[in-house]
Order: C-alpha cells, then structure tokens, then sequence
C-alpha cells in the first residue's frame, strides 16, 4: 500500500505542473486501479477484524492488539 501511495502521490505532484503533458486515459486507469486496490484492503481489514485479529492476509500483517490506556501487563482493573 505504502508504494501505491507513494506512486499516487507522485501523479497528483506531476498533475499540478502546468507544463507536464496529461494522458488522461492513463490516468483514469490509474484511479479505477488505486479504488480497486483500497477495496481490497478494507476487505483484508474486515477480515482481520472478524477472525479477531489472529491472522494476517500477506497484504496487510495483523499485529496484536495494544493494552487500552491506563491498562497493561499487571495492571488490570
């Protein structure tokens, strides 16, 4: 995800330039790729979330889940 934001911001720096040509098919193809690739992460999420967090799809890693606030080993209240 972190090369697809970097690239999308890429585009987005070169759209503002007045004197860079603009292939606007390519990107419209870029955007329906971008939403296709951000609904798939908020369906690994949903994922994630719904097997409680124990698993991890290779796309985004689930990590456990941090103490709430105030909260931690030997402090449970």
């Amino acid at each position: 995800m972190q090369d697809l934001r970097n690239h999308l911001f890429a585009q987005l720096e070169s759209l503002s330039d007045p004197e860079a040509k603009v292939d606007l098919e390519r990107v419209k193809a870029m955007t329906e790729i971008s939403k296709v690739l951000v609904d798939s992460a908020k369906v690994e999420v949903q994922f994630i979330n719904a097997a409680g967090g124990k698993h991890s799809t290779g796309f985004i890693e689930s990590k456990p889940e941090l103490p709430a606030p105030g909260k931690g080993i030997g402090r449970e209240h």
